[in-house]
């Protein structure tokens, strides 16, 4: 929707092509179904009249966009760890397609398949696109590919992929895939923390847990993606149609609470954004909903012991080691 919404088709233009109700994007617990997504994606291509709009999607998708598995993946410890996770978790972010990995002594193809016949080659441009940028985010280094395979043969945009990718782009192909020189797949990545790994895996699976058994904790940090910073209990309470006490009360049963799970998010998110060295700490802290800076100074040395700052500094001697 922010996609097509950059080419000046609005939200409420995109709902009426596909014959969806306003409520369809604030749907509680926060996952649109896969029926409803196809129908978006159909309109909103129809209405961008832009034959690149997957791919140009694909480009302008940020790692910040897809919190736990872009942390998951930051602080894995090769980029073959990394997408070894991609493979294991790739359910949080749909259910239209599988990746699967071929490993072969000089290169590996990491293969992307969608589930269903209702895919587009808009879809699947958007993927590879998203996997190649995460790929140069982990590395830190934009020749990370050596060639990418397309099923479908839109022609008029092979210059654009090839300018992007800087590898060759072979379309008509069997397979979707990414073709990786294997040896890079074992480069150790700069971002490798074997603690915050096994931390951010451990929430991964809990997620993926929930995704298979959704619960009421589930359903509130779904809420809390889709809300603003400094969402109040109340506020997720009435978009899960029920009190905030009542919110409370189902919480304290799972034996949660509505702060713990808002203090837990704004920690995930913290340690996202601190990667994007073009935010200052002020901003991180106000896109976490904090007013303060020293409120947010003091809760993220309680999160993890240090101050952003401190953190941030961390992060970029580790990216600027060899």
């Amino acid at each position: 929707m922010q996609a097509a919404s950059l080419q000046g088709v609005s939200e409420e233009a995109v709902l009426a092509a596909a014959g969806l109700p306003e409520e369809t994007l604030s749907v509680m617990g926060g996952r649109i179904s896969l029926t409803d997504t196809l129908l978006l994606w159909r309109a909103a291509e129809a209405l961008s009249n832009d034959p690149l709009f997957g791919f140009h999607m694909g480009q302008s998708l940020q790692p910040t966009q897809f919190q736990l598995i872009a942390f998951t993946m930051l602080s894995s410890e090769t980029l073959a760890s990394a997408v070894n996770k991609i493979l294991k978790y790739q359910r949080l972010i749909s259910d239209g397609g599988a990746f699967s990995l071929i490993s072969q002594s000089q290169t590996s193809a990491l293969i992307y398949r969608p589930t269903v016949a209702d895919f587009s080659y808009h879809q699947i441009d958007a993927v590879i696109a998203l996997v190649v940028n995460f790929t140069r985010w982990l590395l830190g280094r934009e020749d990370a590919v050596l060639e990418i395979h397309l099923q479908h043969d839109v022609q008029s945009g092979l210059g654009c992929y090839q300018d992007f990718y800087q590898a060759p782009v072979l379309l008509n192909q069997v397979d979707n895939c990414i073709i990786f020189d294997s040896d890079l797949l074992e480069q150790r990545l700069p971002g490798y923390d074997s603690s915050l790994s096994a931390m951010h895996e451990q929430m991964a699976d809990g997620q993926l847990k929930r995704l298979l058994e959704p619960n009421i904790i589930a359903q509130v940090q779904e809420q809390f993606l889709a809300s603003e910073p400094d969402v109040s209990r109340d506020e997720i309470a009435k978009n899960m149609a029920m009190s905030g006490r009542s919110l409370q009360r189902k919480l304290q049963q799972e034996g949660s609470s509505f702060q713990q799970l808002f203090d837990e998010y704004r920690h995930q998110r913290s340690l996202l954004l601190l990667q994007d060295n073009q935010l200052s700490l002020a901003d991180v802290g106000l896109r976490l909903g904090f007013s303060e800076n020293s409120t947010f100074y003091r809760a993220f040395k309680r999160w993890q012991g240090v101050t952003p700052g401190e953190y941030r500094q961390v992060l970029l001697e580790a990216k600027s080691q060899p």
